[in-house]
């Protein structure tokens, strides 16, 4: 009875994970790879660079604006071109999608500067900090 329970609550644990994916679009910003820029989380991180796991850093939809509660979440970006995943700590807003560094994008998607569509489909969901380096 124990094992019939814990696997029913495993399979409507992994029902939630997976509804709470979001699909939206990635681009990039060759600004989000400037370890040296400042970003409005000063009293957390003043630089770029000094945000855990840098560049995984950018700017989503989920932060509204300066102070936004979201600023330093987590997120898990999932290409299924390559089946890869990469969490990215969302320090600023984006008008649509996902912002990230370049160099963070081309290592997710493959692509190189030469051949990078606009708007690349993939899924979002949001993670604990610790995915993150936080």
């Amino acid at each position: 009875m124990k094992f019939t329970l814990t696997a029913a609550s495993l399979t409507f644990a992994s029902a939630l994970l997976a509804s709470a994916q979001v699909p939206t679009t990635i681009n990039y910003d060759d600004r989000y790879c400037r370890a040296a820029e400042r970003n409005g989380i000063e009293n957390r991180w003043p630089t770029f660079g000094q945000v855990p796991q840098f560049p995984q850093i950018g700017g989503g939809f989920p932060v509204a604006g300066f102070n936004d509660t979201d600023c330093g979440s987590c997120w898990l970006v999932s290409y299924a071109g390559t089946g890869r995943g990469v969490p990215i700590t969302l320090i600023n807003s984006a008008p649509s999608g996902f912002t990230l560094c370049t160099d963070t994008l081309l290592a997710l998607t493959g692509f190189d500067r030469d051949n990078v569509p606009d708007n690349i489909p993939v899924t979002v969901v949001q993670v604990a900090a610790s995915e993150c380096g936080q």
